[in-house]
């Protein structure tokens, strides 16, 4: 019968979950920014003297514990061995229950499900699950013990502290922890969490009490939020289920736009390839995203949600009066840079981003210094730049500048956009090979012809750099009527062309002429503006 009764490794259950998002995640984070590790613990971080029996099947046991700043929460751990005396594995999940009156009560959170095979040895076992931002106060840690009991044992000692009752394993930890026994000891469990000094939310960090209808696919929907200070995305938090259909699955990515008027406009964040297949029949929860180097300003801010096809499977959560805008876009081809036409809506999403506090360090690399001379008008079709090098690793690209004018000697306006592409050098075959690939490239911008000179910003979608190489081309790629736009170069030999098809834009790559060693007799005035990332 189960006896009624520090931060070491955090071993994240990304990579074990069942959850679908999972790999994706745990692939994505491998790649990932590093950030400031300030996560501190609340619970019991030490090894209880005792041992349970094997865990009884379909129950969970909590032990309770104060939080004594506001923070959130990432993740949950239980020290927890397979010597229960059943063979086979049993499985068990972690969850967060707020108190009532000296018992456990409204469930917060949950983590996903881990098992644990017979005469496994004793260790930490943490699981992670999506942020739950929490104020000071006192929270249950439980255990909840899946089908084929006796395998499991939890560790504890200590005076009374420990509160337990059946609950089926099948459909999650229930969501109110209902009544139950008391009993001896404080179990080996606690949570991970940020301090609020360290991480922020802003957003609908609540369940919204009505479900959506199946999401139309190849549709945005959103809600504002306000930023009160510059941060650093880290998380994007989205509550949905994939119950609108008994069958299929959809994709969804979370989008960022700023506000234009009480309406969404321009896109701030929006990875087109990092998206969500969720399969029919998913139950309502939190997913967290990791994001990129992305910085925010203070200000207000729309967050999105994008679905694609098939439509009608996944649901999102909201309620109350207004705050909602939504319009057609096509999945297949991400987001559009401008949210575009729509409608209104009532409704706040339950949706948030997870933020580190502060403002960036911003850096630049390129040449910022004004050339002397002006080249002729330049040619349609055609990747121009020089080589720069940029050694600050995943560094996020915040902008890129070209002193430029309109003074070539055609009429009318040419268009141009800049790129940047990171260099890779291979010696394999005996001769150096530089090979030029795409990183960034900039909305286009269309110069007029007199425009006199000065230097042009070319806003970028947000972009990491230097994680595999520190060279870089910064270039200008120039489209229809030649002979307008002008750039500006002097000094050392540093520049490169290749003629590049305007229409169908920026190459993935191309091979860089002469060994990668730059060609022609001018630097040019062109250099990009990045934020690094709080380490």
């Amino acid at each position: 019968m189960e006896r009624l009764q520090p931060m070491l490794k955090v071993l994240h259950a990304l990579q074990r979950s069942v959850l679908p998002w999972a790999v994706a995640i745990a692939a994505f984070t491998a790649g990932s920014p590093a950030y400031a590790q300030a996560e501190v613990a609340f619970g019991r971080t030490t090894q209880g003297a005792q041992t349970s029996g094997g865990l009884s099947a379909n129950f969970k046991r909590a032990s309770k514990f104060s939080l004594s700043e506001a923070g959130t929460v990432q993740t949950m751990c239980a020290y927890l061995d397979g010597k229960g005396g059943a063979s086979g594995t049993q499985s068990f999940r972690l969850a967060l229950y707020s108190d009532s009156n000296g018992a456990p009560s409204n469930k917060l959170a949950e983590t996903a499900t881990l098992q644990i095979s017979a005469s496994d040895e004793a260790e930490w076992r943490c699981l992670y699950f999506y942020n739950k931002p929490i104020p000071a106060g006192v929270y249950w840690i439980a255990i909840q013990s899946g089908d084929n009991a006796g395998v499991i044992r939890d560790y504890f000692d200590g005076a009374a502290n420990w509160y337990g009752n059946a609950d089926a394993y099948s459909d999650g930890a229930s969501d109110v922890f209902g009544a139950g026994n008391a009993g001896q000891g404080t179990l080996s469990a606690y949570a991970v969490y940020y301090p609020d000094s360290e991480l922020r939310n802003a957003g609908r960090m609540t369940v919204g009490a009505n479900p959506s209808a199946g999401m139309t696919a190849d549709f945005k929907r959103g809600s504002s939020f306000v930023m009160t200070e510059p941060g650093q995305v880290r998380y994007f938090n989205t509550y949905y289920d994939s119950l609108g259909s008994s069958a299929g699955q959809q994709t969804i990515r979370a989008l960022l736009y700023r506000d234009n008027n009480g309406v969404p406009g321009d896109l701030v964040y929006g990875n087109p390839g990092f998206t969500f297949p969720t399969s029919a029949g998913q139950a309502p929860q939190w997913h967290s995203i990791p994001a990129p180097v992305l910085y925010l300003d203070p200000g207000r801010y729309w967050y999105v949600l994008q679905t694609g096809p098939t439509g009608g499977v996944l649901r999102n959560y909201s309620d109350g009066a207004g705050n909602w805008y939504g319009g057609a876009d096509a999945f297949a081809d991400g987001p559009a840079k401008t949210f575009g036409p729509g409608g209104s809506g009532n409704g706040t999403i339950s949706g948030f981003i997870s933020y580190l506090p502060g403002a960036p360090t911003m850096r630049q690399f390129g040449r910022s210094t004004v050339a002397a001379t002006p080249s002729g008008g330049l040619t349609a079709n055609t990747l121009r730049g020089s080589r720069f090098t940029m050694s600050d690793k995943r560094s996020n690209l915040t902008a890129l500048y070209a002193y430029l004018d309109g003074n070539g000697g055609a009429t009318g306006s040419q268009k141009v956009r800049m790129t940047v592409y990171g260099v890779i050098y291979d010696t394999s075959s005996g001769q150096t090979v530089a090979t030029a690939a795409l990183y960034a490239q900039s909305d286009e911008v269309t110069i007029a012809a007199g425009t006199p000179p000065g230097w042009v910003q070319f806003p970028v979608y947000p972009r990491t750099l230097g994680a595999v190489t520190d060279q870089f081309y910064i270039m200008l790629q120039t489209g229809d009527t030649a002979g307008v736009i002008r750039d500006y170069g002097d000094g050392a030999a540093n520049w490169t062309s290749v003629p590049d098809s305007y229409a169908d834009g920026p190459s993935f790559s191309f091979i860089v002429p002469n060994g990668g060693t730059p060609t022609g007799n001018v630097t040019l005035s062109v250099y990009g503006t990045y934020a690094l990332p709080r380490d």
